[in-house]
């Protein structure tokens, strides 16, 4: 035997599992694990957890903020709608949902105008206008001008909600020279979920040269001399030149006609005499062609001070004492601001089939004891007209709208 007990040292068979002596026992314990479970368990958490990761970053980069850029037209899709989302200088491209990626006018030499920038939103199924929704969803948008090489700055008023482009999500009015040039027109759209929308429009102005008269060296102090130059100015200056007059302080007795150009009348003043005609001034301006009258005394004692058969602009001119003061055939328009009526029996009057294309503002003019100061008989489109600072005193009717055209007078004072 060569086995001792582990306890007491008696000597023990080599098969001994205890001992007779001391009873002890002789085979050393083995410590018994129970199965790790729990590694499979952990693993499986840590799966989970990778695929939670997972879906995470796949949910995070599908609804973090996007960044949609394109000319003048983009698709954006939003909350499982798609958009068509459009720039144009046109509402009825606008409307019919094709973008205006850039666009060229002529501006006389010296002159300035105004286009209204309109943004578009459309159904991309249906077609439909879909502004009202998509803006809901507009955090901000802005506008901003770049200019090319050798052009000038163009200015523009904020996008807005316009009325007088009732389908057009927002409205900005670019203003421009004939020194304007090349302009990139661009529009930043942030959306409440961080989205941004970019587009861009070209709007490209280019300057007309110009026929100028001063008094000091063009006989044109009578009614006679000035009818003398405008037949002179028909028969040598091409229909596309623009013509600038600048009248001397006089009066022209009888009816004059300005002819198919574009034309500036300037008048002046001289101690209290003012440039003044007392017979009807008929602006033929055909073909597209426009007025621009400043400064100017209309005194009658009846019939119709100016007929307009084009696009006249007017500011700082009076009108007394006419049947009509001044009125837009049809095909043409007046606009005014900073005018004074008076004493006429209607003093503007609108009867043309012709609308503005953008918001026309009758700013800052006096409408005084007059029959009837504005007359809307016949005028289309959805163009606002604004009196803004206007004053209406004394009249016997201050808005007589047979069109039922939409008007604003909220800024008007009515005495």
């Amino acid at each position: 035997m060569s086995k001792k007990c582990v306890k007491c040292g008696q000597s023990l068979p080599d098969n001994a599992s205890f001992c007779p002596h001391c009873t002890a026992i002789q085979n050393e314990k083995t410590e018994m694990k129970a199965p790790r479970r729990w590694k499979k368990k952990a693993l499986m958490a840590v799966a989970a957890l990778v695929l939670l990761a997972a879906a995470g970053v796949a949910v995070s980069i599908h609804h973090r903020p996007q960044t949609y850029e394109g000319g003048a037209q983009i698709t954006y899709e939003d909350k499982g709608r798609s958009y068509k989302v459009l720039l144009t200088f046109s509402q009825g491209d606008g409307v019919t949902g094709h973008a205006q990626g850039e666009r060229t006018d002529t501006l006389s030499e010296g002159m300035d105008s105004a286009l209204p920038c309109q943004l578009y939103v459309l159904n991309q199924e249906t077609g439909e206008l879909a502004w009202e929704e998509f803006t809901e969803e507009v955090e901000s948008c802005r506008v901003d001008a770049k200019p090319g090489e050798n052009s000038q700055k163009v200015e523009y008023i904020e996008p807005v909600h316009n009325e007088s482009f009732p389908d057009a999500a927002y409205v900005s009015d670019i203003y421009y020279t004939a020194d304007s040039g090349t302009n990139d027109i661009l529009w930043t759209l942030t959306m409440k979920n961080g989205d941004t929308i970019s587009l861009s429009t070209r709007l490209t102005i280019e300057k007309q040269a110009a026929v100028t008269y001063f008094a000091e060296d063009t006989p044109m102090e009578t009614t006679e001399e000035l009818n003398a130059l405008l037949a002179s100015i028909e028969e040598e200056v091409p229909s596309e030149t623009p013509v600038y007059l600048h009248l001397p302080a006089v009066t022209y007795e009888g009816d004059i006609t300005f002819g198919n150009h574009v034309w500036g009348i300037y008048g002046s003043t001289e101690g209290e005499a003012v440039t003044t005609f007392t017979g009807t001034v008929s602006m033929k301006g055909l073909n597209g062609n426009y007025a621009e009258i400043t400064g100017v005394d209309f005194q009658g004692d009846s019939g119709i001070g100016l007929n307009a058969y084009c696009l006249v602009l007017l500011s700082y001119c009076s009108f007394d004492g006419w049947d009509t003061a001044a009125v837009a055939q049809n095909g043409a328009w007046v606009n005014v601001t900073d005018c004074n009526f008076t004493n006429n029996t209607t003093a503007l009057k609108f009867c043309t089939s012709t609308a503005y294309g953008t918001a026309p503002e009758y700013l800052n003019n006096t409408f005084t004891g007059n029959g009837t100061a504005v007359c809307i008989e016949k005028l289309p489109g959805t163009e606002v007209l604004d009196f803004a600072g206007s004053i209406f005193s004394g009249n016997d009717t201050d808005i007589d709208n047979k069109a039922e055209h939409p008007v604003d007078t909220t800024k008007a004072s009515f005495e």
